[in-house]
């Protein structure tokens, strides 16, 4: 026997894929029977129902109160909570408490407001008191401003004139840093020994073992050989 769904009206040919709405009763296919919902007349179990069943039951349980066997499982699910609720006259204690340690600090610390007003009044300037608060002020600045020019005239009279001879003034740096570049090393060119020995005309420093085999050579005989010794400073420097 076949069937055909009542709401795309195709033919159910599988009896497997054939529902019935458990509300109206009426044959559909598993595709249009696929909501659920709680049905009123079932004692609110859930069914299968086709869509004009579902908006129908949904708007009904909007309208009107659940009923009274709903309403008991909800209690018995969810227990009503008690509200604690204090006596409109009672205090809290806490609250309570505050208020006397703020009623003791008031004893404590009387106001002092009287005493505040009191001495605004004694303090009060008048307009002379103003005026003379001022000429006080700018007497003191002229004080102040004499005393300074006091103290640079005799600055003045007690420091001689500064002339160029009696003014030193100090060695450039670049000047120092030039006498240290153009020192040379007191080191022989030749085997880097200490020098001893300075030829005038090759201008260049020689121990004595390599100033007499240099100038041995007929083309260096006639060359000018002078003692050298370094200075202080550079045996220090340059461990001579």
């Amino acid at each position: 026997m076949t069937h055909l769904c009542s709401s795309c009206k195709q033919i159910i040919v599988n009896n497997a894929l054939r529902k019935s709405c458990g509300s109206c009763q009426q044959i559909f296919c598993s595709k249009c029977l696929y909501q659920r919902i709680a049905v009123p007349k079932l004692n609110y179990q859930m069914q299968e129902v086709c869509t004009p069943c579902y908006h129908s039951i949904g708007t009904q349980m909007m309208l009107q109160k659940p009923p009274k066997g709903f309403t008991q499982r909800l209690e018995q699910q969810q227990p009503q909570q008690q509200q604690v609720r204090m006596p409109v006259n009672q205090i809290d204690p806490e609250t309570k408490a505050l208020e006397e340690r703020l009623q003791k600090l008031r004893m404590d610390f009387p106001s002092s407001s009287s005493s505040t007003a009191a001495a605004a009044g004694a303090t009060a300037n008048t307009p002379d008191d103003l005026l003379r608060q001022m000429n006080d002020e700018l007497s003191i600045q002229n004080n102040d401003q004499n005393a300074l020019a006091d103290r640079l005239r005799i600055l003045h009279e007690t420091m001689p004139a500064a002339t160029p001879d009696t003014v030193i003034l100090p060695k450039p740096k670049e000047e120092v840093a030039d006498d240290d570049e153009d020192e040379e090393f007191p080191w022989c060119t030749v085997c880097n020994d200490n020098a001893t020995k300075r030829c005038l005309d090759c201008d260049e420093l020689f121990c004595e073992s390599c100033v007499k085999k240099i100038h041995r050579q007929s083309s260096y005989k006639n060359h000018q050989l002078e003692s050298y010794k370094p200075s202080a400073k550079a045996k220090k420097k340059y461990n001579y």
